[in-house]
């Protein structure tokens, strides 16, 4: 049977309210878009009602020949990692449906 090592991404924004000082707005912004400039602070929030639904980042499927040992109660996050960016493995189209980040879904969040 096929194997497959499968990113997913469950994607929180936090958010951080800066008051900057800029000749312009253009300037404003990349200055908030810069981390250097402005590092992100202890008041940042995470914003779990505003999360989209799970997506599938990346994935590759493992041959038969690689790690034939390697399962899924046994497979460590970095040895997955590896070999989904490192070992020169083919990554798979993510169909849309999957892959995809849509508008705001009813069903995500916590109330």
């Amino acid at each position: 049977m096929p194997r497959y090592i499968i990113e997913r991404q469950y994607l929180v924004p936090i958010y951080e309210h800066l008051l900057v000082e800029a000749p312009s707005f253009e300037a404003a912004c990349c200055e908030a878009l810069d981390d250097h400039v402005q590092p992100w602070g202890d008041d940042a929030q995470i914003d779990f009602d505003n999360a989209h639904s799970t997506t599938i980042a990346q994935a590759v499927e493992l041959p038969e020949t690689l790690e034939p040992e390697l399962c899924a109660e046994t497979a460590d996050r970095y040895v997955l990692s590896d070999f989904l960016y490192c070992s020169d493995l083919d990554p798979l189209p993510i169909p849309p449906e999957f892959g995809e980040i849509s508008g705001q879904e009813e069903d995500i969040g916590f109330s």
